[in-house]
């Protein structure tokens, strides 16, 4: 063999090898990738479960949330502030799942089955005539997730699944 032949097997060899190299970290970047997705989406989660442990620690919070959904005006003014206070929890979390979701991740299926599940929330906490009420004086400071509350408290209304 000549070193012509020995220097074009070389070149081949190497270009294997890069291609090669080249795919396995695209594949690792896809990991990382997934994997911040999904701690993000974690990070939410047991952010919303956090409010949903302070929603349901005491019966006296029980009372005010659901005095509160039905009308703010049963609630008195400290129970109103525990009310509204418990709701900006509730709405940064949607945003900031929002925001997660919509900066990160690419049109498909999860895209699409993590803005079902936050309509879905929206529906379940916000769709009472009391929360409506504390959405319209709260909706200005939520302007990234504005429009999808507000679509589906229409859509509640609308499929008559008004939790009144």
């Amino acid at each position: 063999m000549n070193w012509e032949v020995i220097g074009t097997i070389g070149e081949i060899v190497g270009s294997i090898a890069v291609v090669i190299s080249l795919v396995y970290v695209s594949l690792q970047i896809r990991h990382a990738n997934k994997q911040s997705e999904l701690d993000a989406l974690r990070h939410t989660w047991d952010s919303t479960m956090r409010l949903c442990d302070r929603m349901s620690e005491s019966l006296e919070t029980a009372s005010i949330i659901n005095r509160g959904r039905h009308s703010l005006e049963s609630l008195d003014e400290d129970e109103y502030l525990i009310f509204e206070f418990i709701h900006h929890r509730l709405l940064s979390t949607i945003e900031v799942w929002y925001m997660q979701v919509t900066e990160t991740s690419q049109p498909g299926p999860y895209l699409d089955n993590q803005l079902n599940n936050m309509a879905e929330i929206i529906k379940g906490y916000v769709g009472y005539p009391g929360t409506r009420d504390l959405w319209r004086s709260l909706r200005h400071y939520y302007h990234p997730i504005a429009e999808l509350v507000d679509e589906n408290l229409r859509s509640t209304q609308s499929e008559g699944l008004d939790t009144n």
